[in-house]
């Protein structure tokens, strides 16, 4: 899977609201007892745009070395110019903090940073949670189709169906040529031609009509509100309370040490962290006991943190520490420094729930989906998800099935086999003569036998072994998709690959499907995404091609966890 960037456009417009916010209460502020708020906003603006530039030029590189340390490095620097900017700032708009020059720089090479990164992650988290949740909407609605026993496919009833009618008369139309091509003597018999009217066939006719039916499908499943996301995350699983404290932890000593010294910093620092911790601890202690439910244990750890800590700062901790007595101004830094810790517990419990406990919000997704009332299923959503298979049918079994005869073909022409030239003739025209709207639909035979149809229609030009007895086991459209996936390697491998042994093998990780596609040949090269990378985007939760000594893997994880029965 593509890697999510730290640095971006879109993330560097998402972090303004932040600069905003955090310069304005910032201890700069705080300590001057300035309430000229709009002069803050306007320097935090102007800080912000200043480092336009240099993020143009920082994109430049970070996007050829493509890595987390790239985008590190180039984060910190655009954190010091920013520092640079809010320096120069203050003496344009005499502004008076109590921060030194140089640390202020340091403050804000450090700030930046977490701001880009944490956005990011859970940008990305969305994202990743959004293609699940549309997923399991398509899975429902194939679920729907087949209980209301619209399996038989009229050509009238699908939304480009003139566009499948076409495709059919040309594959029909190369059906006959290609059985008249049959008839003839073997000295007669233009095969180069016959390859060229099949290349020209899929390139013309097949990869057009795969790509318009894919994107033009209009499948309505809706957007997972960021708040439903939101309260998973925060309500409904275990908090990773000691993650966010302990990272929280040297923010808060860097934000406040410059400005307010290191005494103030260094207790404020480690009784806002031994404090969440300790309300964390015997949270979970009552939840463990049975005292409180989840979502009752996570709104107290969430509420007593800060609480807890802004009635230390009244009560127990000497007022000197601070540079006021006034509670509504302790209030209002308090709620700074909870919200922030809040925003960070969210950060590492989204990525967490992202990376381990992916099934938990899976089923909270599929309660929101089985709810009929919110998630209607329409009959254009019908229409969209046989649009989105036939689609597949086109671009995978029966695209892989005329290459695989083309190379046949060509492979006859340069050694003069005239029987497999034949054979190959013969296997083209039973392909094009198929009703492709139906059998894309039909699915009728068994998992295996549609794995063995994909390792026989490649033989003669590789030899594919995949071993995956426990399919059987999966619910249907989870086979479907996994066989989509194993056809569509496969093919790429051979294709641009030049692979002539490939094995497909498989293995359960809890509710996690791992497969594994190995061949020899020329390495893999990044290709140019299409509806083949798609596919993965969609259908997998991760893949990636890596080396194993000189031979080729692909790797890709398909969750397995099945709807409930509608």
């Amino acid at each position: 899977m593509k890697r999510t960037p730290w640095l971006s456009w879109r993330l560097y417009f998402l972090t303004i609201p932040v600069d905003v916010i955090v310069l304005l209460l910032s201890s700069d502020h705080a300590s001057t007892g300035s309430s000229n708020f709009s002069s803050w906003a306007i320097l935090s603006l102007m800080a912000h745009g200043s480092i336009a530039p240099f993020v143009a030029i920082a994109l430049h590189f970070t996007s050829r070395v493509n890595n987390w340390k790239a985008d590190l490095c180039a984060l910190i620097a655009l954190g010091l110019v920013r520092g640079v900017a809010i320096n120069i700032g203050f003496g344009i708009m005499d502004l008076d903090p109590r921060v030194s020059s140089l640390y202020k720089v340091f403050n804000s090479a450090i700030s930046l940073p977490l701001w880009f990164i944490g956005i990011a992650v859970f940008v990305e988290s969305r994202r990743h949670f959004q293609r699940e949740f549309e997923a399991l909407f398509l899975r429902s609605v194939r679920k729907e189709q087949a209980t209301a026993g619209k399996q038989n496919l009229e050509l009238v009833d699908v939304s480009n169906g003139e566009l499948i009618q076409n495709l059919q008369s040309v594959a029909s139309n190369l059906a006959r040529e290609i059985e008249g091509v049959l008839s003839l003597p073997p000295s007669q018999v233009d095969y180069a031609k016959q390859t060229s009217n099949i290349q020209d066939l899929i390139n013309k006719e097949l990869r057009p009509a795969s790509a318009q039916l894919w994107n033009g499908s209009n499948l309505s499943a809706p957007k997972l509100p960021t708040s439903t996301l939101i309260r998973i995350s925060l309500l409904e699983q275990k908090l990773k309370v000691i993650a966010a404290a302990l990272l929280f932890c040297p923010y808060i000593f860097i934000g406040l040490n410059g400005t307010l010294g290191w005494r103030l910093a260094a207790i404020e620092s480690l009784v806002a962290t031994s404090l969440n911790i300790l309300i964390f601890f015997v949270c979970e202690l009552l939840f463990k006991k049975g005292l409180l439910n989840r979502r009752f244990t996570n709104t107290s750890i969430i509420g007593l943190s800060y609480l807890v800590p802004f009635t230390t700062i009244l009560f127990v901790l000497p007022s000197g520490l601070f540079w006021t007595d006034s509670v509504a101004t302790k209030f209002v830094y308090q709620l700074f420094l909870s919200t922030s810790h809040i925003v960070i517990l969210l950060g590492i419990n989204f990525y967490k729930l992202l990376e381990r406990q992916r099934s938990a919000v899976i089923q909270s997704f599929e309660q929101i989906i089985l709810g009929s009332d919110v998630l209607p299923i329409s009959s254009a959503d019908l229409t969209a998800a046989r649009d989105i298979d036939l689609a597949r049918y086109l671009h995978g079994e029966l695209q892989a099935g005329l290459i695989a005869t083309s190379l046949l073909l060509q492979r006859a022409s340069k050694t003069g086999d005239t029987d497999l030239a034949r054979h190959a003739l013969r296997s083209a025209a039973n392909i094009l003569r198929q009703d492709h709207a139906r059998v894309s639909q039909s699915r009728i035979s068994s998992p295996q036998a549609r794995l063995e149809k994909i390792s026989s229609g490649w033989r003669g030009i590789a030899d594919v072994r995949i071993n995956l007895d426990w399919i059987d086991a999966l619910e249907t459209s989870v086979q479907n998709d996994v066989i989509a996936l194993v056809d569509e390697g496969v093919s790429n491998a051979i294709r641009h690959a030049k692979a002539s042994l490939i094995s497909v093998g498989g293995s359960h990780t809890g509710r996690d499907l791992h497969v594994e596609i190995l061949s020899n040949g020329s390495g893999m090269t990044e290709q140019v995404p299409g509806l083949g990378t798609k596919l993965f985007n969609e259908l997998t939760s991760s893949y990636e091609y890596t080396n194993r000594g000189d031979l080729n893997l692909l790797k890709f994880t398909v969750r397995t966890d099945p709807l409930v029965e509608l």
